[in-house]
């Protein structure tokens, strides 16, 4: 029976490959042939995990399962831990029984490496917290940063969020447009920066005294 059920067992090595290009590279498929155990690996994709080629022996789990069988109605297992020996390495495995004439002769085993995930989980939860945090000071204050290169674009930046907030463009401002946008701009301290009169000035097509005119009044309140 030994060299019929490998020849049906090589059936399986397109399934075999089928499972590594789903499941992806974090996973290793592994096809054993049972009759052989000394060297029962078959067929393996994505080996980097455990380092192991075809011709290698059953592993502990698969000799076990030979040892002590399998009822015939139990089609896999799933959900059991594997570990390499070369590094420790924690995995997530599972197992598919294949029988030939009534008997058990080979496994398509999936082992996944799940350390990028934990590494990934371990990341969202310190995000959560950042969130968390994040959530926690904008309840007492909110602040936007504009990141400008230049005077230039700060007062650009500001008029054109003005222009937006009033769904009107820049050059349908009115006067009480242009001092809104000036007074936000003194409030935000735009006018501590030296040349931000003239860029203002500029931008809005009023001359320098009206803007000095306008902060005067915003003052005096």
């Amino acid at each position: 029976m030994s060299t019929n059920a490998t020849e049906y067992l090589k059936r399986y090595i397109p399934f075999v490959d089928f499972l590594a290009e789903i499941l992806g590279k974090n996973s290793e498929i592994v096809l054993h042939d049972l009759t052989d155990l000394d060297s029962s690996i078959l067929a393996i994709r994505n080996n980097y995990i455990t380092k192991r080629e075809v011709g290698d022996p059953a592993t502990d789990y698969v000799l076990k399962t030979v040892k002590e069988g399998i009822d015939d109605d139990f089609e896999y297992s799933i959900n059991y831990r594997g570990i390499t020996n070369r590094d420790n390495k924690q995995l997530k495995s599972a197992s598919l029984y294949i029988r030939y004439e009534g008997n058990l002769v080979g496994m398509i085993c999936v082992n996944t490496d799940e350390s990028i995930f934990n590494e990934i989980n371990k990341n969202l939860e310190t995000l959560e917290v950042l969130l968390r945090t994040y959530k926690h000071e904008e309840e007492h204050t909110v602040t936007n940063e504009s990141l400008s290169r230049s005077i230039e674009e700060m007062a650009e930046n500001t008029v054109y969020e003005m222009s937006i907030a009033k769904g009107i463009p820049v050059t349908k401002f009115k006067q009480d447009d242009k001092y809104e946008t000036i007074s936000l701009l003194y409030d935000n301290g735009f006018f501590l920066l030296k040349g931000a009169v003239p860029e203002i000035a500029k931008i809005l097509k009023i001359s320098e005294p009206t803007v000095y005119r306008y902060l005067q009044t915003i003052k005096n309140k």
